[in-house]
C-alpha cells in the first residue's frame, strides 16, 4: 500500500516518472479488485479504499506549494521524492 501511496502523491504533484505512471495505469485492473472498490483508475481506486475526500489532490499541491516556499527560504533545495515520503508516513500514521 505504501507504494500506491507513494504514486498517488507523487501522481497528483505531477512528479510521478512515465515508467511508474505506466505500470501504474497498466496494474489499474489488478489494483481495483485488490482493493474492492467500484473504481476506474487506478487513482481513484486509493482515494475510495483510503476514504479520501474529493479535495485530496488539490490539498497535497497546496501543501507541496508551501513546503516549496518554505524550503527555498530556508535555502533548502525541495525533495518532492522524501516529502512525499513524509507526507504519506504522517498522513496514514506510518511512523
Amino acid at each position: 500500500m505504501l507504494r500506491l501511496l507513494d504514486a498517488y502523491v507523487l501522481d497528483a504533484l505531477g512528479a510521478l516518472d512515465d515508467r511508474t505512471a505506466q505500470s501504474m495505469a497498466e496494474m489499474a485492473p489488478k489494483t481495483i479488485a485488490a482493493l474492492n472498490v467500484p473504481a476506474s483508475t487506478w487513482q481513484q481506486a486509493v482515494e475510495l479504499s483510503m476514504e479520501m475526500p474529493p479535495s485530496s489532490v488539490a490539498e497535497l499541491r497546496a501543501k507541496w506549494e508551501q513546503y516549496v516556499h518554505e524550503a527555498l527560504a530556508a535555502g533548502v533545495t525541495p525533495d518532492v521524492l522524501a516529502w512525499t515520503h513524509k507526507m504519506v508516513d504522517v498522513r496514514f500514521g506510518i511512523e
